[in-house]
């Protein structure tokens, strides 16, 4: 298994089976041998699906990037019984996106897992690098809102009504820090490990990792031998996400546990959320919509106006 800080000196005794300990878990109190850490992370994520009406026989789809996160979740879901089929969705992005897909690939070839990969350029008109170059900034945020658009559609194109993804505790409680900071009250209300589906047509989600930390991931993907994408997507300079998670991370230095703390008080005390204005249907493509315009048409109407300015100013 690969070093980490997770790893312990010899005579470290497991918590559960009291050999050899090899990971160490300071936010638990708890040092582990890696086959009684894979029980332990299994019943991490068995204790927060416990909570959601998903059966482990009703069939889930699995947003894989195939980076670390959205492979550990296809793997313990798995591990835990569950009827699950992945989602890869390719950005487009050169060789980040192919190591990406063959990530995947690999993956599921070994496991003999049924999947499918779909281009956002195909789905959507325009890549990642195109909206980029056309509307100069932001392509982070847009890409988020984009892939939630499309993997939502694509889930309930494939008649599937619960779409998973590997959000975990960094993610969540990074999140609710910075929704907390900037005041975006209506974005705390709707955070929970388990949305329930809002539409026929757009599928309930959960984030089964989220009782986890991304160093838990990381010693779990170790001893499965999981190979992940390694790097980052380039587009990722700029986002403020990390900085919250950073934040996070240092105070759990000083204070192991406060993550969790933090991230399962709000959930304990989380306020029913308002139910949301009644779906109407875009206009233009007939999906779900608040308004006259979807997500994913209000963002492609943005770009063909740029591309129509430019047209203007060469001619």
């Amino acid at each position: 298994m690969e070093k980490n800080s997770h790893t312990l000196s010899r005579g470290a005794k497991c918590v559960r089976c009291r050999q050899q300990a090899e990971i160490h878990l300071p936010s638990h109190h708890a040092n582990f041998c890696p086959d009684c850490f894979l029980v332990f992370f299994q019943r991490q994520v068995f204790r927060g699906l416990k909570k959601t009406p998903v059966h482990p026989s009703s069939p889930v789809m699995v947003a894989v990037s195939g980076g670390k996160d959205s492979l550990a979740v296809w793997q313990v879901l798995l591990d835990l019984g569950y009827c699950t089929k992945g989602l890869h969705l390719d950005l487009g992005l050169g060789d980040f996106s192919e190591e990406s897909l063959e990530r995947v690939a690999d993956f599921a070839r070994e496991k003999k897992l049924n999947w499918g990969s779909f281009s956002l350029s195909q789905e959507f008109g325009f890549s990642l690098r195109e909206i980029d170059a056309l509307l100069k900034g932001k392509t982070c945020a847009s890409c988020g809102r984009l892939k939630r658009g499309l993997l939502n559609r694509i889930t309930s194109r494939q008649g599937f009504q619960t779409l998973v993804t590997g959000h975990h505790l960094d993610d969540e409680a990074g999140r609710l820090l910075g929704n907390l900071l900037g005041n975006r009250q209506e974005h705390v209300r709707k955070q929970a490990p388990f949305l329930p589906s809002p539409h026929p047509k757009v599928p309930a989600r959960i984030k089964p990792l989220y009782r986890v930390d991304v160093r838990e991931i990381k010693a779990y993907n170790n001893i499965n031998t999981i190979r992940a994408v390694q790097g980052n997507c380039p587009f990722t300079k700029g986002a403020t996400s990390p900085h919250f998670k950073e934040a996070l991370s240092l105070l759990e230095q000083r204070m192991p546990g406060l993550k969790r703390s933090f991230l399962y008080a709000y959930l304990k005390e989380k306020p029913e959320s308002k139910p949301d204005a009644e779906y109407g249907s875009c206009d233009l493509c007939g999906e779900p919509a608040f308004g006259p315009l979807c997500s994913i048409c209000s963002l492609k109407k943005r770009v063909l106006s740029k591309i129509h300015s430019k047209s203007i100013v060469s001619s």
